[in-house]
C-alpha cells in the first residue's frame, strides 16, 4: 500500500555541510519524497557526506555495515518514493575519465544487502537472493539547471561494505576500512556472488566499499556537479516502489585530470 507523505512537501533545500573539497555530496538542492517513501526516512541531509561504515547505534542494534547488514537508521539513509526525487550538489565535479578504474566516475550507495542463508556466518545463497533492491533514474548536470538523463540503474547490486576485516554482523568497528572511492567492476553480475561465503565475496570486492558504479559517459557530460535520483510512478496503487540513498561519491580523477577538475570548479563558480 502507498504511504501518505503529504505532510512532507516538495520544497527546495539549502542543507549543506562546511567541508573543504571532498568527494561527497555536500548540499541538498531539492527533495520530493514522492508517494511511497519509507515513513521516518525523509531527511535528505542523510545523503550528505561519506557512506556509513557502522549502523544501529541509535536503535540499540549496533553493527558494522556489511553486505548482509546495510545502514538502516533514519539519519543514515533517505527514502525516495514513486514520483519523488533527490537532487544533490557534489563538492567537486565528477569527470568523465576513461582513466578511472573501470571507467567509473560516480558511485551511488544505498541500503540493499544479501540475504544471509547461514546467519550469522555470512553465506550468500544460490541465486544470490537480496533485499532492498530498487530501481531509480539518474540525471546529471554541470550547472544545476540543465540536467541530462543518464538512464535507470538498480540500486544495491553491490552492497556497501564498511570494513574489510570485520565479521558480517560484528558489533564493533573493524580496523581496516574499505575504500569507498574504489569502484566495483560493473561487469560483475549478481550471479557472480551466488553461493559465496563472506570471505569469498569480499575477495571479489578487492578492497572496494561497494556501491553502484556509474560511468557518466552515458550522459555525454565531461563534468557533472549535480546528481538527481528519482523514482518513476508506475501508476499502480498496489505497488510501493522506492529506493534508499546513503551517499554519492566522486571517483578521483587520474593525475592528468586534475586540471580539468580545477577548470570545471572555476567555471561553476563563475556561472553561479
Amino acid at each position: 500500500m502507498r504511504s501518505n507523505l503529504a505532510c512532507v512537501p516538495a520544497v527546495p533545500f539549502a542543507v549543506g555541510v562546511a567541508w573543504a573539497s571532498t568527494p561527497w555530496a555536500v548540499e541538498v538542492r531539492s527533495y520530493d519524497p514522492g508517494s511511497t517513501a519509507a515513513p521516518g526516512y525523509t531527511d535528505p541531509a542523510a545523503a550528505l557526506g561519506e557512506p556509513s561504515r557502522f549502523t544501529g547505534k541509535r536503535s540499540g542494534f549496533p553493527g558494522v555495515v556489511s553486505m548482509f547488514n546495510p545502514a538502516f537508521e533514519s539519519d543514515q539513509i533517505v527514502s525516495i518514493g514513486e514520483g519523488g526525487h533527490l537532487t544533490l550538489r557534489l563538492d567537486r565535479p565528477a569527470l568523465d575519465s576513461p582513466g578511472n578504474r573501470f571507467g567509473v566516475d560516480l558511485v551511488v550507495f544505498g541500503n540493499a544487502g544479501f540475504i544471509d542463508v547461514g546467519f550469522p556466518a555470512g553465506q550468500i545463497g544460490a541465486g544470490a537472493p537480496m533485499f532492498g533492491l530498487g530501481q531509480a533514474r539518474l540525471e546529471l548536470s554541470a550547472d544545476g539547471v540543465s540536467f541530462v538523463a543518464w538512464g535507470v540503474f538498480t540500486e544495491g547490486l553491490f552492497p556497501t561494505v564498511g570494513y574489510l576485516d570485520a565479521d558480517p554482523f560484528q558489533g564493533s568497528p573493524g580496523l581496516v576500512a574499505s575504500d569507498f572511492l574504489r569502484p566495483m567492476d560493473p561487469g560483475l553480475t549478481r550471479g557472480a556472488f551466488a553461493g559465496l561465503t563472506h570471505a569469498q565475496a569480499l575477495a571479489l570486492y578487492d578492497g572496494s566499499g561497494g556501491g553502484t558504479p556509474i560511468d557518466q559517459a552515458r550522459a555525454g557530460l565531461s563534468a557533472a556537479r549535480y546528481v538527481r535520483i528519482g523514482v518513476e510512478d508506475d501508476g499502480d496503487p498496489g505497488t510501493s516502489l522506492k529506493v534508499e540513498i546513503d551517499a554519492v561519491a566522486v571517483v578521483p580523477a587520474p593525475a592528468g585530470g586534475l586540471a580539468m577538475v580545477m577548470l570545471a570548479a572555476v567555471g561553476a563558480r563563475r556561472r553561479r
